[in-house]
């Protein structure tokens, strides 16, 4: 009869312990911007230092990106907007520097994997603007509206002036 009870309790305690908790591990999703040219629609690397900023936040999502052709920007969990400042600062002997602003609409939905991790936030673009005083862009195209674990390009920005 022992030898039956400890059997029974060993087995318990190998099914317990064959549980575990399979949360992804990466459980950010990222808005994904890509850069083109607007002349032969290719993806090109940016020669400026580019930083972006969430404005109403003292978050620095990128910072002193140089000689990228993407970013991948954490977005707010549960405001209905975010307002990204791109700020490009002019490579070479001169001090100038360029800013874009857009303003990304966006339903927030919680998205839950288990109890046991933590909820994720998934989005969907439902407007989007921007400005471009200093007109760096011939055309700034929504891709993709859904943004998630897929990772695929959101938004395609078509610089101008980019030759690659």
């Amino acid at each position: 009869m022992t030898r039956r009870l400890l059997t029974i309790i060993v087995a318990m305690a190998l099914i317990c312990a064959c549980e575990g908790i399979d949360c992804t591990l990466n459980n950010v999703v990222t808005l994904n911007i890509g850069f083109y040219s607007s002349e032969s629609g290719k993806k090109v690397s940016i020669s400026d230092t580019l930083n972006i900023t969430a404005e109403g936040t003292d978050s620095v999502l990128l910072n002193r990106g140089y000689n990228i052709s993407s970013v991948a920007l954490p977005m707010s969990y549960w405001q209905a907007a975010d307002t990204l400042h791109m700020l490009f600062h002019a490579s070479g002997d001169t001090d100038e520097t360029f800013e874009i602003v857009l303003r990304i609409a966006k339903d927030n939905t919680q998205y839950f994997e288990s109890p046991d991790c933590p909820t994720v936030m998934m989005h969907k673009i439902t407007g989007f603007d921007y400005d471009d005083p200093y007109q760096l862009t011939d055309s700034i195209v929504v891709e993709n509206t859904s943004i998630n674990y897929a990772s695929l390009e959101n938004i395609k920005i078509y610089l101008r002036g980019s030759t690659n």
